[in-house]
């Protein structure tokens, strides 16, 4: 398969064929979907088929993220966390924020925030909570309009839905104050539950999401575009709604990630060398 591919400023890469959904009983929705592997740097990368499955990057799930509320105000507690520790106060943009839980956070610890979302739903349900801190497009609308200068951005599971996260990272780094920091998040494929389940592990998702990250890659990655990594934590999936017998599979396995100073999901805090 040939593909353009982040390694190499947009050219075609060849990749090998590394998952494949075939013949599906488990994930139907995902027949025919191909996960390939970047011969020149090892990202793998999501290949839809022509017609079937319904492949969006730009899927919102606003609406469960808000009635599952005090679920993911926990999930947010992390980053809200992390930004205290290396902001007292500032600006704060967060790009792709959804239903804007995690804003609301941040707005009641007395950040001036702002959000950028370029689903039509999610901005509707975000402008409702925050009014005119919620703009609606993507992150090169808003620099169309805003000149501002902010002391966080925040891509909190959003990069792995982009095109082309270089392009977009070196737009966010003009609107980066000096001294500031860019937080991101991302499923992390470097960890001892992908090993295992492969296309069976859930937060692959490869009707959503185009690049399927691992922790090292993306340090490297950020590193050529002047930004350095202070800070990781590493989180997995507490799968609270499996049976007893499952969460304590899984629990076993999240003890040998942490074991290895990995997880399933990664926050990682950059700051401009």
């Amino acid at each position: 398969m040939i593909s353009s591919c982040i390694c190499d400023n947009g050219k075609k890469s060849y990749f090998r064929k590394f998952i494949s959904y075939k013949n599906e009983t488990v994930f139907k929705e995902f027949e025919g979907i191909v996960i390939g592997k970047c011969e020149n740097c090892g990202i793998l990368k999501t290949f839809p088929p022509e017609s079937g499955v319904k492949f969006n990057p730009k899927q919102s799930r606003a609406e469960f993220y808000d009635n599952s509320q005090e679920k993911f105000i926990g999930l947010f507690k992390p980053i809200v966390n992390l930004i205290k520790k290396h902001k007292k106060s500032g600006t704060i943009l967060d790009v792709g924020c959804s239903s804007g839980i995690l804003l609301t956070l941040l707005k009641k610890e007395e950040f001036n925030i702002k959000g950028i979302e370029p689903n039509k739903k999610a901005f509707s349900i975000a402008k409702n909570k925050l009014g005119k801190d919620i703009f609606s497009g993507t992150l090169q609308d808003f620099l169309g309009r805003n000149k501002k200068k902010f002391d966080c951005i925040i891509y909190n599971h959003v990069l792995e839905h982009i095109e082309d996260p270089v392009e977009e990272i070196n737009l966010a780094k003009k609107i980066l104050k000096r001294g500031g920091i860019l937080i991101l998040g991302v499923p992390n494929t470097s960890n001892i539950i992908f090993y295992l389940r492969q296309k069976y592990w859930e937060p692959l998702m490869p009707n959503e999401h185009i690049w399927h990250f691992n922790t090292k890659y993306l340090i490297s990655l950020f590193k050529r575009l002047d930004l350095k990594v202070i800070e990781k934590y590493f989180s997995d999936d507490g799968r609270q709604d499996y049976p007893l017998m499952k969460k304590s599979y899984f629990r076993t396995l999240s003890f040998v990630n942490k074991f290895f100073g990995t997880g399933e999901a990664v926050l990682l805090v950059f700051k401009p060398i």
